[in-house]
């Protein structure tokens, strides 16, 4: 049995890759023998069921509600002293901590409750598109106090790992890129049709995909540049659809009626369903302004469909160019419409880049994830436990 015992913490469970993820690979370690814990910071809308998520796991989740996304002085002093309290009664061999906040207030919090064992994961390029000049040089300045503390880095890319290093905030040796995981067998055993039917759309209606968060990194306002050209182009031949929600949805309905697109767009929000949705589309498209991987993109090759996406971030170490997808300049509408043409219209090209992408997601495992946390883990826990592990 392994006896390790793991805490990971979060700025906030809300919907979205990251705390997805993190639910995932925590549940991974437990069925591994671990003993598991995860503390969030304050959470909106939880991507999960906490009390199913306990019943089912085994794993409590534990909320400190003064640990926020935003920069707040008091409440980050709160939340710094909170999270002390905590690590330094429980003593966990492992504290991973999860996105830039928590990452920050986290790794000072370990390094005064005296924790060796500390690794900090990024999920997102968060340097570029998310804050404005001022935010983001602040955030800078707070990765490279908390780097000092001496904790390792994972980013989802090894484009992160190099943005990270040319803006000084730990040496090449303490970034390890680990790319994100997916349960592939879901995939694998999808029946088409379960979505197509709620949106009322037959087999036959080619259906193009933007999936995310409606959040102006996400750039969901040049897919719908990207609609109003396919809709002058084929008409009702083909639909699309953007599944999400977000700060921008009142504003996104409303562009869908001003560019005349109701009846071609279909807009029917969040979908926890993300296989169903990935198995009955054809194409994806991503236009994020900045992304550290792109969960989305993985989800629908693993489903074996092609992507056309932004070239920004790690997105060209998922994207295979001209053989899972293609990249194009961001905002490049024309480019974007070009690509899905042809795709839509070359019938071989399409089946080729949809069994590349199948292939390509094989690599992209849950369990080729958790086995790298565990290399890593190994690595900088204490030396009496590493010995005593099987």
């Amino acid at each position: 049995m392994n006896s390790q015992k793991i805490i990971h913490i979060i700025t906030r469970l809300d919907r979205g890759g990251s705390a997805d993820l993190l639910l995932k690979l925590a549940a991974a370690q437990r069925r591994g023998g671990r003993e598991v814990a995860i503390i969030s910071g304050r959470t909106v809308d939880p991507v999960a069921d906490c009390h199913e998520y306990h019943r089912q796991t085994g794993i409590r989740i534990e909320f400190v509600n003064c640990l926020q996304r935003e920069i707040h002085p008091w409440l980050d002093l709160q939340a710094l002293w909170r999270l002390f309290r905590l690590l330094r009664q429980r003593r966990p061999d492992i504290v991973h901590l999860h996105t830039a906040k928590a990452g920050f207030i986290g790794r000072l919090a370990a390094c005064a409750a005296g924790i060796k064992g500390v690794i900090y994961t990024t999920h997102g390029h968060i340097f570029h598109g998310y804050f404005n000049r001022l935010k983001t040089g602040i955030f800078i300045q707070m990765e490279r106090l908390a780097a000092a503390c001496g904790s390792l880095i994972t980013t989802l890319s090894e484009a992160e790992k190099q943005d990270f290093i040319c803006r000084r905030i730990a040496p090449a040796a303490r970034i390890i890129p680990v790319p994100n995981g997916l349960d592939l067998v879901p995939f694998l055993e999808a029946k088409r049709g379960i979505v197509r039917k709620e949106l009322g759309l037959d087999d036959k209606t080619p259906l193009i995909a933007w999936v995310g968060r409606f959040e102006p990194v996400k750039g969901p306002e040049i897919f719908l540049a990207v609609c109003q050209q396919l809709h002058q182009k084929y008409g009702s031949r083909i639909r699309a659809v953007m599944a999400g929600d977000g700060a921008l949805n009142e504003k996104i309905r409303q562009e869908r009626e001003l560019r005349g697109l109701t009846d071609f767009l279909l807009l029917p929000g969040f979908r926890q369903d993300i296989v169903p949705l990935f198995t009955d589309l054809d194409l994806l498209v991503v236009t994020s302004i900045n992304e550290g991987f792109g969960m989305v993109i993985l989800e629908a090759m693993a489903a074996g469909k092609p992507v056309v996406a932004h070239n920004v971030g790690g997105i060209a170490e998922v994207v295979a160019e001209g053989e899972t997808g293609f990249l194009v300049p961001v905002g490049d509408i024309s480019a974007i419409s070009d690509r899905l043409h042809l795709l839509l219209n070359d019938r071989k090209l399409y089946t080729a880049m949809s069994q590349a992408a199948s292939q390509r997601a094989a690599a992209y495992s849950l369990t080729a994830m958790t086995n790298r946390f565990d290399s890593i883990y190994q690595q900088i826990q204490p030396a009496s436990l590493s010995a005593s592990q099987p």
